[in-house]
């Protein structure tokens, strides 16, 4: 016992670095981020999280009315205690991926030598790409960890307290993210097949009572309306299926390649080919050996439900809740064809492992060196200053049509619309009068040339009342 802890403290205390590197005081232009702030703030003033002045274009989705709240309300205590502070906020979303990679080393250990475990769980801590994202303030990394730590308390063995947290566990996570419904499936099936063996009834139902308790109770005190696509909205399913998995495959294939190795560009290529090629073989073996185990039937489910989403090509970051079981699945890959080669190799994971981590350290300095450099997005200061100039001269809720209009809701009091400058035949005077759009704001950065040409043209339909740098504000004549 005294070992394991020892073990578990190790892993953890090579992970805190994590919260040290890479904490930065800018965001981009990301835009999701300021609509989980926006949401948070509503929930600490005791605002409907839908009255963000965020005005949803159904012919150009860029994100819901309002998303879950369950990541609005992990967001609340640090924005109650620091504002919106963005490397506070950083520091927040760095703890979530070092949990998330502590929960990874728990159930790598269940299959892999404690050795194995703790360099695959630095490789994925350490991959510049996870460095590089904990920036963002999305609900993928406080995901990742409450599915994670709900999985593997539905594969150990029961009692009262594990149920009744693992009932809470799935309310919560449901509310972070609508995917989180999947480890209810996941919970439902296992206990079920279980309950043959041993009288788990009376568990099921504990768990199950405490799950909507908790799920009604976030649902009747944070209400919010949203809008999200259902699972099968694609308009052709297989076509829709086909480009997700194509797409999912790239990013993962990414992972080890997607940051510059001027001279070691051969450790990326392989290690990316060996994760995908070796996991296969890897999941084959594993549903041999574990069958309708909780890790098989949430993978597959999982993957079934990302190629099947409208919006399944979000990056990377929609695989980070099965990343750990890829990475295990080609671990065993690797296992199985050695041992059908009869071919010993103890030292294998540690050479890996080191030249893994090597060649991030180009990579690692990089971002390190640039951590104090402003972002492109909403601070940089010409940012700022157009967001003042809008709080002065703006009366609150005229509608100002912005590329990002969630962050501009954010940072000013009007309410705001994004065109879609990808449609046919767009016609801005339609949109401004569908809208009641009274200014519209462009950036050299983000508008489409469309728009910009179209603006500067029509002088009898607008005029320019203010240019910040690469920001132009026109009023609607």
């Amino acid at each position: 016992m005294r070992q394991k802890l020892i073990q578990h403290l190790l892993v953890l205390i090579l992970l805190v670095p994590l919260l040290f590197i890479n904490i930065k005081n800018s965001h981009d232009w990301g835009d999701d981020f300021a609509q989980y702030i926006h949401q948070s703030q509503n929930i600490i003033n005791g605002i409907s999280q839908n009255n963000t002045g965020f005005i949803f274009n159904e012919n150009y989705f860029i994100g819901p009315v309002a998303y879950p709240s369950g990541f609005p309300l992990l967001l609340a205590p640090v924005i109650k205690l620091f504002g919106i502070d963005i490397t506070s906020l950083n520091i927040y979303l760095s703890l979530f991926l070092v949990l998330s990679c502590f929960m990874t080393f728990l159930f790598l250990r269940k299959y892999t030598s404690y050795l194995t475990a703790l360099i695959t769980t630095l490789i994925i801590a350490y991959n510049p790409m996870m460095i590089d994202f904990k920036t963002e303030i999305l609900s993928d990394l406080p995901f990742t960890f409450f599915s994670l730590l709900t999985l593997y308390l539905i594969t150990k063995q029961e009692n009262v307290w594990r149920t009744i947290l693992i009932g809470a566990l799935l309310a919560f996570t449901v509310h972070i993210r609508s995917i989180g419904y999947l480890l209810v499936f996941v919970y439902l099936i296992t206990r079920l097949l279980s309950i043959s063996k041993t009288d788990g009834y009376k568990s099921l139902i504990l768990g199950l009572t405490t799950f909507l308790i908790l799920f009604m109770g976030i649902k009747f005190l944070f209400p919010y309306n949203s809008n999200y696509p259902s699972l099968f909205e694609a308009d052709n399913f297989w076509l829709n299926a086909n480009n997700h998995i194509s797409y999912n495959f790239d990013k993962l294939y990414m992972f080890f390649r997607f940051y510059e190795i001027k001279n070691f560009f051969y450790i990326g290529v392989i290690a990316s080919s060996s994760l995908i090629a070796f996991s296969f073989i890897g999941l084959i073996k594993f549903i041999k050996t574990e069958k309708l185990s909780p890790i098989t039937l949430y993978v597959i489910g999982y993957i079934l439900i990302v190629i099947s989403f409208k919006y399944g090509d979000a990056g990377l970051r929609f695989l980070f809740p099965i990343l750990v079981f890829i990475f295990l699945f080609a671990i065993i890959g690797v296992k199985t064809t050695l041992n059908s080669l009869e071919i010993k190799a103890k030292w294998l994971p540690v050479f890996c492992g080191v030249l893994i981590l090597y060649s991030y350290s180009e990579e690692i300095e990089k971002i390190t060196a640039n951590t104090k450099t402003i972002c492109e997005g909403p601070y940089k200061p010409e940012s700022i200053k157009m967001f003042e100039y809008i709080n002065e001269n703006i009366k609150p809720n005229d509608v100002v049509e912005f590329d990002k209009p969630r962050a501009l809701a954010l940072y000013t009091h009007v309410q705001s619309v994004a065109l879609n400058p990808y449609q046919e035949n767009l016609n801005i005077k339609e949109e401004v009068k569908k809208f009641k759009i009274s200014y519209i704001l462009t950036s050299d950065v983000l508008t489409d040339n469309e728009i910009k040409s179209f603006l500067r043209t029509d002088t009898s339909f607008c005029k320019m009342i203010c240019s910040i740098n690469e920001f132009q504000l026109y009023k609607i004549n």
